[in-house]
């Protein structure tokens, strides 16, 4: 059976070379990219497969290294050449993608081009009066109007992606300005979010990190990062999307940068987890299974009358 499919399949081949090939689409744009930086950053932790991870740092170096003149980003690139001033998806979706890189290979670099990169934002493209963000830049070409997404369809918004970068940016720097930046985005579509929110998918992700505690992880090592392997195990066996992870070696000085990693150490010379809330830690634990009971406690919503789990 193999060999007749393989001589069909040589058969069609050579009919279907008799034809005009159809037009292949080869531009890189650094929206989709972003999107696919997080789905490559994410498998590597869900999976415990560094190999995504190596994935997602080669895209990021080339959109960051190619895709961007004087630190603003080009939206797309095409035969050795970047074009095209970036919208704001190309932004936000890159820049959720360097958060994601951080938390799954560690590498401050990305962390740091992430703050870069909203900078951006906050100059050019956020609307400093009514909260949100434009599609374009205050320096893009003149439009009749300059358009604030605010539909999640095959692709999330702009909108809803940052607001949920803002969130995160403020666990991981205790910066308050990204919080209250977030707070102006959701604000802004809070309409669309009460009376449509199927309109808004994303964002009630955004939403729902803004009402929970997000839990707040760290791993520091001695030595090397694959020590935190058996406490990454158990965060995989958890369902806790509202967090925050840093996976640090204790010779690391990010404290600048992740506030939160400041005076924690591996205790013992051992790989150690410190789960905490609004910057209030649980006792460390160089144990995975506790440190597997630590993250698995949530505490309801407000107004929820469901009993604290774990």
């Amino acid at each position: 059976m193999a060999g007749v499919i393989a001589g069909a399949r040589e058969r069609l081949h050579a009919a279907r070379a008799r034809r005009p090939p159809p037009l292949r689409d080869e531009k890189i744009l650094a929206a989709w990219n972003g999107l696919m930086i997080s789905a490559h950053a994410q498998a590597a932790l869900v999976l415990g497969d560094p190999r995504y991870a190596e994935r997602a740092a080669r895209a990021a170096d080339f959109v960051l290294g190619r895709m961007r003149r004087d630190g603003r980003l080009l939206r797309s690139w095409k035969d050795g050449r970047a074009h095209h001033s970036g919208y704001l998806d190309d932004y936000a979706f890159l820049i959720a993608g360097l958060l994601d890189l951080y938390e799954a290979a560690g590498d401050s670099r990305w962390l740091q081009e992430a703050i870069a990169l909203d900078g951006v934002l906050a100059a050019h493209f956020e609307d400093k009066e009514a909260g949100g963000f434009f599609m374009t830049s205050d320096d893009h070409e003149d439009l009749l109007a300059r358009e604030k997404p605010a539909y999640d369809g095959a692709e999330p918004s702009g909108n809803s992606v940052q607001a949920l970068n803002l969130l995160r940016l403020h666990e991981l720097t205790t910066e308050d300005g990204y919080r209250q930046r977030a707070e102006r985005t959701l604000a802004a579509f809070g309409t669309t979010l009460a009376r449509r929110p199927a309109a808004l998918s994303e964002m009630l992700l955004a939403l729902d990190y803004h009402l929970d505690t997000p839990k707040e992880i760290v791993i520091v090592t001695a030595h090397a990062r694959d020590e935190a392997t058996p406490f990454l195990a158990e965060l995989r066996t958890q369902f806790v999307p509202n967090r925050i992870l840093a996976v640090v070696g204790e010779a690391d000085r990010l404290a600048t940068l992740v506030p939160l990693v400041e005076g924690k150490v591996a205790l013992g010379g051992k790989a150690t987890g410190y789960v905490c809330e609004n910057r209030v830690c649980d006792l460390p634990t160089t144990d995975p299974a506790i440190f597997d009971r630590q993250i698995a406690r949530v505490r309801p919503l407000p107004g929820s009358d469901a009993p604290p789990g774990g």
